[in-house]
């Protein structure tokens, strides 16, 4: 469900959207398709670009985790919590 993540080695759930209303509103994206997702992994991702892709009529997103709340500041995840659902790879070069 695209306001909740399950993490299969900490077994919590987590709701990205509850710190604010406004990440809530921009996760829902009834209107539009939404650049702040929680993937199939549970971890919540920000579209940070497009790429072209071979064979596609229309470009690819490219996405990054996100730790902090971009609109209230909350942490919403950590370093060791996205690489713990990825098998690894965060994608932030260890930063937090």
């Amino acid at each position: 469900m695209a306001g909740e993540e399950t993490s299969n080695a900490t077994a919590t759930t987590h709701n990205f959207g509850n710190c604010c209303s406004e990440l809530k509103d921009a996760m829902s994206g009834e209107e539009f398709e939404p650049l702040l997702t929680v993937g199939e992994d549970g971890v919540l991702y920000m579209s940070v670009g497009l790429v072209d892709l071979q064979d596609e009529d229309e470009p690819g997103m490219v996405d990054h985790p996100l730790f902090f709340c971009p609109f209230c500041g909350t942490k919403l995840q950590s370093v060791d919590e996205v690489r713990a659902k990825t098998g690894g790879e965060d994608g932030a070069d260890g930063a937090n």
